[in-house]
């Protein structure tokens, strides 16, 4: 029975963590959202400046200038629906709150163990009512976690006791785990790095 407890409670603890992982990764990528379309904006009517004032004799590069602040202004639009479509924001939201009513769970298996150690009387009824909670909690939420998000929390709690194999080893070496972290972090921003540098491209291969 106490083993299966502290199985729980590890399943517990770990998908909160995985969750205030998501949570965290959601809000950047929101943070980085929300500049680069105002940065893109600003950019199109910079463009459309700098058109007007230094490139109107020259038909080649004004044409081209015109085309790409079009494009960027096309391109700006759709990207804004889409990520106010994504809503990952609230998202966030969501996921941050069922993680802490997971953490409100474990505190409670946590008690219940107490009672164990304690040689209070528990029946299997009590900790199949436990596990149905947890299922309920974790399935209350209508959005989940990434793989990467698990394994960040892996990778930061590598060296706890509940994560380590049978023969007390980690599961995940020092590498490993500082590449997961700069993966995760990356996968907040790659979306938008990736349209930074085709804008960027577009704009350092003008025709002068």
């Amino acid at each position: 029975m106490k083993t299966y407890l502290t199985t729980l409670r590890t399943k517990a603890w770990r998908t909160s963590g995985s969750r205030y992982n998501a949570a965290r990764r959601l809000r950047r990528r929101e943070l980085f959202s929300t500049i680069s379309l105002a940065l893109f904006s600003s950019l199109s009517v910079a463009i459309a400046f700098v058109q007007l004032v230094y490139f109107k004799d020259k038909p080649e590069i004004n044409n081209y200038l015109t085309s790409l602040s079009a494009s960027l202004g096309i391109f700006l639009l759709a990207i804004s629906l889409i990520e106010q479509g994504a809503a990952n924001g609230a998202k966030a939201e969501v996921l941050h709150h069922n993680a802490e009513e997971l953490n409100d769970f474990q505190e409670s298996v946590a008690l219940l163990l107490a009672k164990v150690d304690a040689h209070e009387s528990i029946t299997w009824s009590d900790v199949e009512a436990y596990r149905l909670k947890y299922q309920t909690i974790k399935t209350n939420c209508k959005f989940n976690h990434e793989p990467i998000d698990n394994q960040l929390f892996l990778a930061e709690q590598r060296k706890s006791d509940e994560l380590l194999k049978k023969d007390g080893s980690v599961r995940m070496n020092f590498w490993q785990a500082v590449h997961i972290r700069w993966e995760w972090r990356i996968a907040s921003i790659r979306y938008f790095g990736i349209l930074w540098l085709i804008i960027a491209l577009a704009i350092i291969f003008t025709p002068l």
